[in-house]
C-alpha cells in the first residue's frame, strides 16, 4: 500500500473516530439533560391509558420547539400534575407545562415562553338555578372542585375558598360536577367542553357563570430555575421563531 493511501485512510479512521465518540447533539451545552412533564388535560394535553403523550393544542407548540433544538420525543413524560409540577420545582433541567403564571411559582419556576392565553370562569350544572354566585366573594360558600396544584387551587385558596375538593386530574373533576359532588368548577371553555365530550356529556348540560377575571390565566412552559441560563435562552429563542 503506497504511503499517500496510507495517510489517506488514517485520516478517515480518525474522523469516524471523532464522529463516534462525540457527545450526542445537545449534550455539551445541557440539551440532553432536559426532561419535560406535562400531564393528562384534554384540550391542552391528550395521554393514552398507557401513559404516552398523544398531542393536544399546548403540545404541538413544544414539540416543534423541541424539533428545533434537536430534542428527542422521549424527553417528554407525562406525569400526575402534582408529580410534574414537583420534579419543575425540585429538579434543574426539568420543564413543566402547560402551567400558569403565579407570585408563588416564580420562586422556583423560570417562565421561558407561553403558549397560549385562556380565560377561566365558573361553571355549574345547568340544572342548578340556585347556584348563580355574581362575586368571588358570593362563591365562597360554594364547594368548588380544584385539581391539586394547579393554578385555579392555588389562586382560590389565597382568596379564600375553604370548600375546595380536590383531585389529582381534571377530568375526575368533571365527573364530580357532573354528578353533584361539587358545586363549582373553575375551567376555560375549551378545557370543560372538551372533557364532557370525552366524558359522552352534553355542553347543555353547565352553565358559565363569572369569569375569574383576577386570575393570570395564561399558559407557559416553565423551567427549574436552577437551570443553566445557556439552556433556558436556547428555549426561549426557539419558541420566539414558533408561530
Amino acid at each position: 500500500m503506497g504511503a499517500g493511501r496510507m495517510r489517506q485512510r488514517l485520516m478517515f479512521g480518525g474522523l469516524l473516530a471523532a464522529v463516534c465518540l462525540r457527545p450526542a447533539f445537545g449534550l455539551a451545552d445541557g440539551l440532553a439533560q432536559v426532561r419535560i412533564y406535562t400531564d393528562d388535560d384534554p384540550p391542552y394535553v391528550m395521554v393514552s391509558p398507557s401513559g404516552q403523550v398523544m398531542g393536544g393544542t399546548t403540545v404541538e407548540k413544544v414539540t416543534r420547539v423541541m424539533r428545533r433544538l434537536g430534542l428527542p420525543f422521549g424527553a417528554l413524560q407525562a406525569a400526575p400534575w402534582a408529580r410534574a409540577y414537583q420534579e419543575a420545582k425540585t429538579r434543574p433541567y426539568a420543564m413543566v407545562f402547560p402551567i400558569a403564571r403565579t407570585r408563588e411559582r416564580q420562586k422556583y419556576l423560570d417562565f421561558t415562553f407561553k403558549i397560549l392565553d385562556t380565560d377561566v370562569y365558573f361553571y355549574r350544572l345547568s340544572a342548578r338555578n340556585d347556584i348563580q354566585p355574581r362575586t368571588l366573594d358570593e362563591a365562597r360558600k360554594y364547594r368548588v372542585c380544584v385539581v391539586l396544584n394547579d393554578y385555579r387551587h392555588e389562586f382560590l385558596a389565597e382568596q379564600g375558598f375553604a370548600r375546595l375538593e380536590v383531585s389529582p386530574d381534571a377530568t375526575l373533576n368533571v365527573k364530580k360536577l357532573a354528578a353533584g359532588r361539587c358545586d363549582l368548577l373553575p375551567s376555560s371553555e375549551n378545557g370543560i367542553a372538551s372533557k364532557l365530550k370525552a366524558l359522552g356529556l352534553e355542553r347543555a348540560q353547565v352553565a358559565r357563570g363569572i369569569r375569574l377575571d383576577k386570575l393570570d390565566s395564561g399558559l407557559y412552559a416553565a423551567f427549574n430555575r436552577d437551570t443553566p441560563p445557556e439552556v433556558i435562552a436556547r428555549f426561549r429563542a426557539a419558541a420566539a421563531e414558533e408561530p
